[in-house]
């Protein structure tokens, strides 16, 4: 099963987000993401979170239509992005898609990026998504199909650092070292129809990027 999170970041294209929704079996909005999700006209399958970022009119909406939420309170451990995320995980879903989690707060940004890890840990595809990104991780193989104005870039996550094998890109490369914390794998470009990327050893995020 596929499962989508709407989070409280920015989300620009309302549009994309309602395609998206189409694409899969269980949509959640975390907190303040209903206020997006409701105003795309979608209705989530369930609420999570403390409902403090949750615009007024947007409540109202919630209990006229009896969406089930799932409501903890304001102190706790984890973020009502990474419970939006727990209920998926426990309930077996194969692939996550996070949305509006990538915002002004760099903090939240970081750590939802890495909660894609977490996410690979289990076994899970995970993939965040906005207008301008989007963001995988692999330890394996993945192809990209080519877009005009669209850079790829490979990040390794760990401190060891990734081999990665690039090919069809603008800057190949041949189980080449990836360092951890470097700038070498930014901005590449895919020139034949699709780009080839292997992890040879390590993991890595891979981050398709428009300007």
């Amino acid at each position: 099963m596929k499962g989508l999170v709407v989070s409280n970041g920015e989300i620009n294209d309302l549009n994309q987000l309602k395609d998206i929704s189409k694409s899969v079996d269980f949509i959640i909005s975390a907190d303040g993401g209903t206020n997006y999700i409701l105003k795309a006209n979608i209705k989530p399958d369930l609420v999570v979170g403390d409902l403090d970022s949750i615009e007024k009119d947007v409540l109202n909406k919630i209990k006229e239509e009896n969406i089930q939420v799932l409501k903890f309170p304001s102190h706790k451990d984890y973020t009502d992005t990474e419970l939006a995320l727990k209920y998926l995980v426990d309930r077996k879903f194969e692939e996550i898609i996070l949305m509006g989690v990538i915002g002004t707060r760099i903090d939240h940004t970081l750590a939802n990026v890495y909660l894609l890890y977490n996410l690979f840990q289990k076994g899970i595809k995970g993939m965040i998504i906005n207008e301008k990104n989007t963001i995988y991780i692999t330890d394996n193989e993945l192809e990209i199909e080519k877009e005009e104005g669209t850079f790829v870039s490979v990040i390794p996550i760990n401190s060891s650092g990734a081999k990665v094998t690039l090919k069809g890109f603008l800057y190949e490369t041949d189980r080449d070292d990836f360092h951890f914390s470097s700038t070498f794998g930014i901005s590449n470009e895919i020139v034949e129809r699709k780009g080839y990327i292997k992890v040879e050893e390590g993991i890595c995020l891979i981050v398709k990027s428009k300007d």
